[in-house]
């Protein structure tokens, strides 16, 4: 009476549970993640970011324009002749007094100046390194929503597939619930054992266990899926389950997948720097810039003298210690590793998606296999628990053949679940998974 107390108490919270939760079908919840989920907007989040600082690489090619304004009072020599100078107040005198002794002066000096970068090696190949940065960091974000679109999709089937168990899971408590009153019937009337009906309360024990694990398994399964799609309710429900014709791929060449794009964007940042240390070694920087500046001794922004100056400036590093030769070094190495993470990713790639072909097959096979075992196992199950209700075949062959049929039906369900997987998957190595859910939307 303990096992029915409880498993009545675990459906009702079931079906609560159940009514309560929102269904979605496999595009909404997709939809869904690539609006809310964190782990997306962290890779968009990262993107812009990546984007803003190529900008500002880019930037430093535009004349740079600044205001200043000094204010400077002294007494000491230098400073308060040079003062006077930009002041236009300078006085001659026959005796060196009024320069050794000046009286305070103060100046208001106000500077508008312009730099300008006419040729800079360095600045060149850092903002290309940037820019390829900033690319590459769009591509992981376009790699990340397939990622989270394919999340969803093994959320969704984690809901089928306990679904489907719990729905097996119940008729096996039916059946054994059958099985325990036929041998307390044979018992009754004299023709069965007590050790068939303890046998008989074992399974359906055992039945009821299955079912309270499959009901739980499907509760952590709605939740996981409402945690893919970036919600904060607790569970949600699905529409129905996915049918394994819906994820057939018909492209037979794979599409280019933005996780090996931002590689080989990375790499190509990687070259950049490189180039930008070797030229930093033999190139000179060239500028030019230009100020007009005025100096006033009452007021800030005031014009008693103006004046004006242009300029350009050649530098060239001879020797620096060998620092540039070391990061020129360094560069160069950083370029050969993102070349062979590179390359190591392509051949990674390519053995995922010859493992999601052959699984694939296998998968369409162990479903079929699946089907026929199951309808075998129903029969031999149905004419077994004929014979034994007529008196012609022992408990121990119905316990058995009823094992049979509960790993048959789980067989099944996962078989089935297996399937769409490994077509979903086969999708997901071959760059179209998001397009095949969302349809003809652009995967961007």
């Amino acid at each position: 009476m303990r096992w029915y107390l409880i498993v009545t108490l675990l459906m009702m919270f079931f079906l609560v549970s159940v009514a309560a939760a929102e269904s979605v079908s496999l595009d909404t919840a997709v939809r869904s993640a690539l609006a809310h989920r964190p782990f997306l907007q962290q890779a968009q989040a990262e993107a812009l970011a990546a984007t803003a600082a190529a900008s500002a690489a880019s930037g430093r090619f535009l004349p740079q324009i600044s205001l200043q304004e000094h204010y400077v009072r002294s007494n000491e020599p230098g400073t308060s002749l040079f003062i006077a100078l930009n002041q236009e107040r300078l006085v001659l005198s026959p005796t060196a007094d009024p320069y050794n002794h000046p009286p305070v002066r103060q100046d208001f000096e106000t500077r508008l100046q312009l730099q300008q970068t006419v040729f800079d090696s360095n600045l060149i190949y850092t903002t290309q390194a940037a820019r390829r940065q900033a690319e590459a960091a769009r591509s992981k974000a376009s790699w990340s929503r397939e990622e989270s679109a394919f999340a969803v999709f093994q959320a969704y089937l984690g809901v089928q597939w306990a679904q489907g168990a719990c729905a097996w899971a119940q008729s096996s408590l039916s059946e054994a619930d059958e099985i325990l009153r036929l041998a307390e019937l044979r018992q009754q009337s004299g023709v069965g054992l007590k050790s068939d009906v303890l046998r008989a309360r074992v399974q359906q024990a055992e039945a009821q266990r299955r079912h309270l694990r499959s009901t739980n398994d499907q509760i952590l399964a709605r939740r996981r899926l409402a945690l893919t799609m970036g919600l904060e309710q607790s569970e949600i429900e699905i529409d129905g389950p996915l049918d394994p014709e819906q994820f057939i791929d018909e492209v037979i060449s794979p599409a280019p997948r933005a996780d090996l794009d931002a590689l080989r964007l990375q790499s190509d940042a990687a070259r950049a720097k490189q180039s930008a240390g070797t030229a930093a070694i033999w190139l000179p920087r060239v500028g030019v810039g230009a100020s007009y500046s005025s100096h006033d001794s009452d007021q800030p922004l005031g014009f008693d003298s103006t004046s004006w100056m242009v300029h350009g400036a050649l530098t060239w590093d001879l020797f620096s210690g060998l620092s540039q030769y070391h990061v020129a070094q360094g560069a160069t190495y950083q370029a050969q590793a993102a070349e062979q993470a590179l390359r190591e990713a392509t051949r990674s790639v390519e053995l995922q998606r010859q493992e999601a072909q052959l699984r694939a097959e296998e998968a369409q096979l162990q479903y079929e296999t699946s089907l026929r075992a199951m309808a075998a196992a129903e029969e031999s199950h149905n004419l077994l628990r004929e014979r034994f209700a007529s008196g012609l075949t022992d408990l121990s062959d119905l316990l058995g053949m009823q094992a049979a049929l509960d790993r048959a039906r789980a067989d099944r369900v996962e078989a089935e679940v297996g399937l769409v997987l490994a077509r979903g998957q086969k999708l997901f190595q071959n760059g179209r998974f998001l397009n095949k859910v969302l349809a003809d939307e652009v995967s961007q």
